[in-house]
């Protein structure tokens, strides 16, 4: 048994770029680091003042689902949602200050969640449906939270939460579709390449 851990020990000192962050090796990780960094930027840049709850969900569930399939690895849905969410503080994305980086997290978390649950097949319609609507829900439910805590007017509440709900949901779901889409097709080509 020691001489088991002894021998891992030396491994992971042999090779330290194998096992950088939750057992996840380093490319994988600036890989994941680049999809936390598309999520901010689209919110950045396709942020659109149209009055409707949940429309970032679209893309940004459907790049969280997409780099979950392309690297399913546990904890990358953590890794993206940690840098997004510290982006998200850079750009000024919204009125929690430092706190928005959890808004971002808790849906990274539960994707490497509901993941294992769902056996990481990321590459069904119906799994990433399911998957794109809670994890749209619970990025709606952690904003909700931060607005009590931080006593922050939610505008979106206004209209009913049931509608709030419904539009997160569905925005979530076209999001984890079209991550589902973008993941049979990339997978394939990319296994050649991106091997762990």
């Amino acid at each position: 048994m020691k001489d088991m851990e002894e021998e891992k020990t030396a491994a992971d000192l042999e090779n330290p770029a194998d096992n950088f962050i939750f057992h996840i090796g380093l490319a994988d990780v600036i890989r994941l680091t680049m999809f936390g960094t598309l999520i901010s930027v689209s919110r950045f840049v396709f942020q659109l003042p149209v009055g409707i709850p949940g429309h970032t969900s679209v893309y940004w569930m459907g790049l969280l689902i997409l780099g979950k399939g392309l690297i399913p690895k546990f904890g990358a849905g953590a890794i993206m949602g940690i840098v997004s969410g510290i982006l998200a503080v850079v750009f000024g994305l919204g009125k929690e200050g430092p706190l928005l980086v959890f808004k971002c997290i808790v849906p990274g978390v539960l994707l490497d969640i509901l993941a294992i649950l769902f056996l990481q097949k990321l590459e069904s319609i119906w799994v990433g449906i399911i998957i794109g609507a809670l994890i749209s829900w619970s990025k709606l439910l952690a904003s909700i939270a931060l607005g009590v805590i931080l006593d922050i007017p939610m505008v979106f509440l206004a209209m009913g939460f049931g509608y709030a709900t419904l539009l997160h949901v569905i925005f979530g779901a076209a999001g984890g579709v079209l991550a589902t889409v973008l993941i049979k097709r990339l997978k394939p080509r990319l296994a050649s390449s991106w091997q762990s």
